[in-house]
C-alpha cells in the first residue's frame, strides 16, 4: 500500500469498515479516473482493497490455488457475506464483526483476464477512450501491422 505499512489488525479494521460502507452504498467506484459522489477510481479502489486483504491474511489473494476461507480473530459463525472485490468475500457474524475472508481464485483469475482484455485503464494518455481511432491512426495510418 502507498503511505506505509499497516498492521494485520489495522487491515482487518479497514476491511470491516469497507464492508459497512458497501452495505450502505457509500463505497462505490466511478469507473473513470475522476472521483464522483465520494467514490474512488475503480482500479485505485481495487488495488487498495487488495492490499488491505493481503495485509489481513499475510499473502496475496491471487496466490491461492483453491477456494479458501481464512478465519479472522476468534472466527465465529458467518451470517452475512459481502463481496469486496471479484473473488474475495468478507464474512461477518450477527454483530457485524469480520469472522473470515473467503478467496475464490477462479474468480480472481477471471477478473485478471477480463482486465487484460480491456486494457485495465493503464493507458499513458488520459483521453485514449475518447480518441481511440486517432491513436490507432498515429501507429499506422493504413492499419497495417
Amino acid at each position: 500500500m502507498t503511505g506505509g505499512t499497516i498492521t494485520e489488525a489495522e487491515a482487518v479494521d479497514g476491511l470491516l469498515h469497507c464492508a459497512h460502507l458497501i452495505w450502505d452504498g457509500s463505497l462505490q467506484y466511478t469507473g473513470e479516473s475522476e472521483v464522483v459522489n465520494g467514490g474512488m477510481p475503480h482500479e485505485m479502489g481495487h488495488e487498495v482493497l487488495r492490499d488491505l486483504v493481503t495485509a489481513a491474511i499475510g499473502r496475496s489473494p491471487a496466490s491461492y490455488s483453491a477456494r479458501t476461507a481464512i478465519a479472522i480473530g476468534d472466527g465465529g459463525e458467518a451470517v452475512d457475506r459481502v463481496s469486496l472485490i471479484m473473488g474475495v468475500f468478507l464474512e461477518l457474524d450477527g454483530d457485524g464483526r469480520l469472522v473470515s475472508i473467503s478467496i475464490d481464485p477462479t474468480r480472481i483469475r477471471k477478473r485478471r483476464r477480463l482486465m487484460e482484455f480491456v486494457g485495465a485503464g493503464r493507458d499513458s494518455e488520459a483521453d485514449v477512450a475518447l480518441r481511440h481511432d486517432d491513436y490507432l491512426a498515429m501507429q499506422d495510418p493504413h492499419g497495417r501491422d
